[in-house]
Formats: structure tokens, C-alpha cells, sequence
């Protein structure tokens, strides 16, 4: 007999609970009051077809697909482990393509394939703190891309009012219906090309205290 851990890595198994995932994430959008603050940085970028990386924590992922304008193409960075494989077969229902990998850990092409899209119009989603942390701390080569791209960085991050956080190294946020919620941008990042070693690390520390500020905001609005 088929063990309970090896049903659940059967690609049926797969199948229904992204399915459900899915379906859970519009639940959750449908049933609570959302605020959108200073969403115009995305939207100016949008009106010019400018693509961008968006930037947000692994530990606020699960709501992201309602601040994409669907008319618009992303590819969202997932890690090959099988939790990122779920989230990757998840956010297809909603028309977001992923790109597998780490730019981290052997991330080469995992970076090349961001480049690519980046030059083809295609906008780039990352959890700078992924796939395995540390939480909140920006520790890829977001900034190395930025640089070399010339694209931008917009960070991001959400809250609701009722939700739960899960025992995870990232402290995942459990979005739960008929509450309210709101998003939260900040200000698109242009990264100047050929930084140095410790630009990098500067304007990566920016980046971590630009998004810890956003999420504080975000619990606070919704609290």
C-alpha cells in the first residue's frame, strides 16, 4: 500500500491540493474589504509597458496573485523544492508563469532565465529572503540583476486583518476570508549599473528596511 507521505507526491495528489489552493486564494479575495496604497508606482509602469521586478517577502506570497494586473506578464522566481513546486502548479491558475530555481545556491540559470524575460518584456517576481531564508533578510542577487538589467525594483507587501501565521522558517502568512486587507507599494528602485561590492550590500540593506517598513505599515493599517 501506497504510504500517506507517497499519495501526497503523486501528481494527482498535486493536482487537487493547488487546486484547492487556488481556489482558497480567490476565496479569500472575493470575501474580504481590500485597500490598494500607492499602487500608481505600478500603474505608471504599466501604462508605459515597462517591466519591473517586483519584489515581496516569501512570508507574505499567498495573496500576490490579486495585485497583478492580469493583462500583464510576470514570471515569479519558485524554488525546485516541492513546497515551490506547489506554489509554482498554485499560481498558474491565475496566468503567472514561474521560473525554477535559486539565485543563491548554483543560481545561474536561474538568472539567466530572469535576464531573458527582463529583456522580453516580462516582468519579474522575487522573494529576496527565499526559498529558505533568513526571514526578512535580502540575501539574493536582486540588486546584481537590477544592475545589470536596468530594470527596477518595486517592493511590495500585504496584510489582513484576520490571519494566522504558520511554524515555518518564514513565518508564512495564512490570509483568512471576511476580514479586510490592503497592499502596499513603495517607490520603484532604479539600481545604477557596475556598483560595487559594497554598493551592493548598501543598497541591498536599503532595500530590506524599505520593505520591513512597508509590511509594518500593512499590519498596522489592517490592526
Amino acid at each position: 500500500m501506497l504510504s500517506y507521505k507517497k499519495i501526497l507526491r503523486t501528481k494527482l495528489a498535486y493536482s487537487v491540493i493547488c487546486w484547492i489552493g487556488a481556489k482558497y486564494i480567490k476565496f479569500v479575495s472575493f470575501t474580504n474589504s481590500w485597500t490598494f496604497i500607492n499602487k500608481k508606482y505600478v500603474e505608471n509602469l504599466w501604462k508605459k509597458n515597462e517591466s519591473f521586478i517586483l519584489c515581496f517577502w516569501h512570508g507574505r506570497l499567498l495573496m500576490m496573485p490579486l495585485s497583478w494586473n492580469k493583462e500583464k506578464k510576470i514570471n515569479v522566481l519558485i524554488s525546485a523544492h516541492s513546497d515551490g513546486q506547489l506554489l509554482s502548479k498554485t499560481v498558474k491558475y491565475f496566468n503567472i508563469e514561474t521560473i525554477t530555481g535559486s539565485t543563491s545556491k548554483g543560481g545561474s540559470e536561474a538568472i539567466r532565465n530572469i535576464i531573458k524575460s527582463l529583456k522580453s518584456e516580462i516582468s519579474i517576481g522575487m522573494t529576496p529572503d527565499g526559498p529558505r531564508g533568513p526571514r526578512m533578510k535580502v540575501n539574493s542577487a536582486i540588486i546584481k540583476i537590477a544592475s545589470l538589467t536596468g530594470h527596477k525594483i518595486v517592493p511590495l507587501s500585504y496584510s489582513v486583518k484576520k490571519k494566522f501565521f504558520l511554524n515555518s522558517w518564514d513565518k508564512f502568512l495564512v490570509a483568512l476570508p471576511f476580514g479586510k486587507g490592503c497592499f502596499i507599494w513603495g517607490k520603484p528602485i532604479k539600481i545604477k549599473k557596475n556598483i560595487s561590492t559594497n554598493e551592493d550590500l548598501k543598497l541591498s540593506k536599503k532595500l530590506e528596511n524599505n520593505l520591513l517598513k512597508l509590511t509594518k505599515k500593512a499590519d498596522r493599517y489592517c490592526n
